[in-house]
C-alpha cells in the first residue's frame, strides 16, 4: 500500500477494518471521513482510541478529509474509511483523488437491491457509482482480503439498477 486505500462500508470503523484490512493493507493511519462522528466530540474520542496504539486513527468531516487528501503526502499509506458510496462523490468532487474504491458492508433495507454478498445498493447509490465510474474511479465488492473481488462497471449496475 503506497497511496490512500478506500474502503466504504456503514459501520464505519470495526473488527473488519482492524483485524483484516488494517492487517492487509499496513497503512500509516486510518481516517475515517464522516460528518456524524466529526460532529460528536464523545464520538470521534471512541473511534480514535479504537486504534489502541497499532494504528494512528484520525477523524474528519468529509470536506475536510478531502481537501488532506489532495495532498500526495497525506495520501500516503492512508486506509479511508467512509460510511456511504454517496461521501465517496462527494469526496471526489471536492477534489480529493479516488482511483480505486472497495466496497464493503452496505447492509440491506427497503428499497436496496443485492449487488454482492454484503454489498445492497439503493437507486441513488447505482447513480453515484456511475459518477464515479465516469470519472475513472475502478470499483470493486469484497468483504474481506482474500475473498473473492467483484469488479463493478457500467453492466454491473445496470443488472440490479437499469
Amino acid at each position: 500500500m503506497s497511496d490512500a486505500w478506500v474502503r466504504v462500508d456503514d459501520r464505519l470503523i470495526h473488527g473488519q477494518i482492524l483485524y483484516g484490512w488494517a492487517p492487509h493493507l499496513s497503512p500509516r493511519r486510518i481516517l475515517l471521513a464522516s460528518d456524524m462522528v466529526s460532529a460528536d466530540p464523545g464520538l470521534a474520542a471512541m473511534y480514535r482510541a479504537l486504534g489502541e496504539g497499532e494504528y494512528a486513527i484520525d477523524v474528519l468531516d468529509v470536506a475536510a478529509a478531502a481537501l488532506q487528501l489532495r495532498e500526495p503526502r497525506t495520501r500516503q499509506r492512508t486506509l479511508l474509511v467512509l460510511g456511504s458510496i454517496r461521501d465517496a462523490r462527494r469526496m471526489l468532487e471536492l477534489g480529493a483523488r479516488l482511483e480505486r474504491v472497495n466496497l464493503g458492508g452496505l447492509h440491506g433495507s427497503s428499497g436496496r437491491r443485492r449487488l454482492s454478498g454484503s454489498v445492497f445498493l439503493s437507486e441513488p447509490d447505482a447513480q453515484d457509482l456511475r459518477r464515479l465510474l465516469e470519472r475513472g474511479v475502478r470499483l470493486e465488492a469484497q468483504d474481506v482480503p482474500g475473498s473473492a473481488v467483484l469488479v463493478i462497471d457500467f453492466d454491473t449496475l445496470a443488472a440490479i439498477w437499469p
